[in-house]
């Protein structure tokens, strides 16, 4: 392979990154855990957290384990937003320290 082709190959490729970091920031989570909502981004940001009166009224260590819960959920459900992103970027290649 010559080094043009490479060099243009690797732009190709940030361009596409760029790309995928943007749609990542732009695809918005949502989940509810025991009253407890977050908001979150496929990049795995916490945008919002609101909690309901009932999961306040229950006490200070269940309101912690349930919001350590909900933000659990919601990484995980941004952490395979992320791959599935990932996935269509790569056609299904695994590329080290990307997925």
């Amino acid at each position: 392979m010559d080094m043009f082709k490479m060099i243009k190959e690797a732009a190709a490729m940030k361009s596409k990154l760029s790309e995928m970091e943007k749609s990542l920031k732009e695809k918005i989570i949502d989940t509810e855990e025991n009253g407890i909502k977050v908001k979150i981004n496929a990049k795995s940001e916490i945008l919002d957290i609101k909690l309901s009166q009932d999961a306040v009224n229950q006490g200070i260590e269940k309101l912690e384990k349930d919001i350590l819960s909900a933000l659990k959920k919601a990484t995980k459900e941004a952490q395979a937003a992320m791959m599935e992103e990932a996935k269509s970027l790569t056609g299904g290649m695994k590329i080290p320290g990307l997925m």
